[in-house]
Formats: C-alpha cells, structure tokens, sequence
C-alpha cells in the first residue's frame, strides 16, 4: 500500500522558484519515491543540467513540520564520516518546508531483510555510533524527552483497566499476567536507557537505502533524532522491520546491560500497543500495520528474555 502524496506540480510556484534559483538550474522532471508515511513532496528531482537531488517538502502547518525542521538542523551538523547523503540547503517559502539533498545510490532493502543487506545496515550503525558519540549537535531532546506521553499504556490498564483505546482484556494473556511488572519498568525506563549519542531514532529498512555498487548502506531522515543510548537504534532496526524469521537476540549481542535493553522493550511495547490499537492516518491507513509489526516483535523478544 503506497503513502499518498502532494505532486511536485502542486507546490506554490515561489517554491520551485527557490529550488531551481539554488541550485542553478530548472527543475525538468520528477520521481516520487515510496517509504515512509509523511504526507508532502518526496522525490527525486530531475534538473535541465543533469543534476539529481532529492527533495522533501510539507506545509508549514502540518503536524510533522517540527520533524523536518530537527531534520535541517542535524542534517547540516552531521560529520561527513556519517553515511547519509548530504544536504544541500533548507527553506521556509509561501508557507510550505522545504529540504533538499544529494541523492542516495542505490534502493531500499528487500524485506524480508536479505543477509548482505542486513549486514551492510549493521555496519552503518555501527559507522554511526562511533562518529556520533558523543553528539555533535546540541540542544536536541534526550530519547526519554522525545517519547514523554507516550508510554503509559501499562500504567494505565494496570491502574484503569484501560488506557485510550486500548483495554486490558485486549492485551494477550502474557501481557496481563506481567502487567505489574511491565508498569514497573515503564515508570522507570527513561531513568534507566540514557546516552550521550546521537540517536537516528527511527531506523526502517525505508529509511535506507543499499548502494549496489559497493553493498553498503546510507541512512536517511534524520526528523526523530535526539540523544541516548546508539544501541537502541540497533534494537529499533530489528523490531521495525521483517527479520523473516532471524532471532533478534542473537543480532543484538551483548551491547548494553540486561536491564537497560529490557526497559527500553517495556516502552516500545507500551507505545505500539497503544499506538497499533488507533486507527491508521487517512494519507497512510497501512501505517498501522506496521505499527501492529513492531507491538508484535517488541512482545515477542521481551517475552523471550523474561
């Protein structure tokens, strides 16, 4: 199911206008591409002198704004060791945001994920957490700031017997016969998983892109970012995307203590079983199976190590 999306053809002219002005050239063509559930412009733009870029765009008033104006500032910050394509410029005319980037080589990984595809998206998160602890941006929120009202879900039904849409009887039967403890943890979790890196914070397989050329991979949209532990970006790669059957635990290693890894679980499962159980947005109804995906992964690798 494909994400709908505003045409390049439907932004204000004065836009078009700043980009071709920038970068030297006319806009002669565009390609949409897919990934994602952002609502605005995504694509490649074709340019009369040969050039490509990528350009993303969406209203200043949309709900995402502040994603893509974080995305600006860590974008530009970013040390050059990174692998992500470079950006450009960013911009704010006739109501609408507007970034532009080099183009990534390559696709999106296959998914399920392919063994070198993986493994090329393991080395770039390792690239990362090296070069990006610790961050070199400041005055972005820590990981625990990021997801503040967001992982209540335990607390609530265990206090409530609901929280928003979701009650307990809708919870599997390991859920409610944890539930104590999975509130425990979730009142504690930010306390625990903390860091001093800068964290990618939403690390899809459609968020990367594998050059074929030389097998590695690039990462994209740096909208989430904030400041934590790098390894759970690596526990987010391998819960948000089709594994096709592989053990997260034995991808994972032995990065970061028990604990930490367990709190963190606790609070993406409180998130997506809250999240999964809201109906999807009008623009990308399928977000809400992946959401679904991500509760289902998170329950299962936290009931295998408790």
């Amino acid at each position: 199911m494909r994400t709908r999306r505003v045409a390049w053809t439907e932004l204000p002219a004065a836009v078009i206008d700043e980009v071709e002005t920038r970068l030297g050239a006319a806009v002669v063509g565009f390609e949409e591409r897919q990934g994602g559930f952002s609502f605005g412009v995504l694509g490649v733009a074709f340019l009369a002198d040969g050039d490509q870029v990528f350009v993303k765009a969406v209203r200043d008033d949309a709900g995402n704004v502040q994603d893509y104006r974080t995305e600006a500032v860590v974008a530009a910050a970013l040390p050059r060791a990174v692998p992500t394509p470079r950006l450009r410029f960013a911009f704010e005319v006739a109501g609408w945001f507007l970034l532009c980037f080099d183009v990534a080589p390559g696709a999106l990984p296959h998914e399920p994920w392919r063994a070198d595809e993986l493994a090329a998206a393991l080395d770039m998160l390792a690239v990362c957490a090296r070069e990006l602890t610790p961050s070199p941006v400041g005055g972005l929120p820590t990981l625990g700031e990021r997801m503040t009202g967001r992982c209540e879900t335990w607390r609530g039904l265990e206090r409530d017997g609901r929280w928003g849409p979701v009650a307990v009887e809708d919870v599997g039967e390991w859920e409610r016969r944890h539930l104590a403890r999975l509130a425990f943890v979730e009142a504690v979790w930010s306390d625990i998983v903390v860091g001093d890196s800068l964290v990618h914070f939403d690390p899809r397989f459609d968020n990367i892109v594998i050059d074929p050329a030389t097998g590695t991979a690039r990462i994209v949209d740096w909208g989430r970012s904030c400041v934590g532990p790098a390894w759970t970006d690596l526990v987010l790669l391998l819960l948000q995307s089709d594994l096709g059957g592989q053990d997260p635990e034995s991808l994972f290693g032995s990065v970061a203590e028990h604990d930490h890894v367990d709190a963190f679980l606790v609070a993406l499962a409180s998130y997506w079983t809250h999240t999964a159980a809201l109906p999807g947005l009008a623009h990308a109804p399928h977000l809400r199976e992946r959401r679904e995906h991500g509760r289902r992964a998170t329950i299962s690798w936290l009931r295998s190590r408790w």
